[in-house]
């Protein structure tokens, strides 16, 4: 008769892989600004956005046409957005403010990953149709 040896079972020896990092991540606040101007562009209601006389030049001599009327400050991994439109005449304000708050803070978190703290719209002026 054959005798069944038993042989202590060894589990399989498993090296953890050490955790990799590859490096930091830095998204400048000019992309996040150029995000925000898309965002804004896109949000039905605001016609444009507005920049003081001084801001416009440099920001015109700069290239940074998106950047208009965009303030972005980011601290801890956050965002403080501030925006400077003119609306449409004809749209609620506030309607259009809260899209556009919406809209930004989608685009900046989907597209950047950064977390949006605070979103501040001011409503410079309105823009009349070209035949009232």
């Amino acid at each position: 008769m054959s005798e069944i040896i038993e042989k202590p079972y060894n589990e399989p020896e498993y090296i953890a892989p050490q955790s990799v990092q590859m490096g930091t991540i830095h998204i400048s606040n000019d992309v996040l600004s150029k995000i925000v101007g898309m965002a804004a562009q896109s949000t039905a209601g605001v016609s444009s956005m507005s920049v003081g006389l001084t801001e416009g030049i440099a920001k015109s001599i700069s290239g940074k046409s998106l950047q208009k009327g965009i303030d972005v400050h980011v601290k801890d991994d956050q965002a403080t957005i501030q925006l400077r439109i003119n609306i449409q005449y004809g749209n609620k304000m506030h309607e259009v403010c809260r899209e556009l708050q919406h809209n930004v803070q989608q685009a900046v978190e989907q597209l950047a990953g950064v977390m949006v703290n605070e979103i501040k719209v001011q409503v410079v002026g309105i823009s009349m149709p070209e035949t009232v």
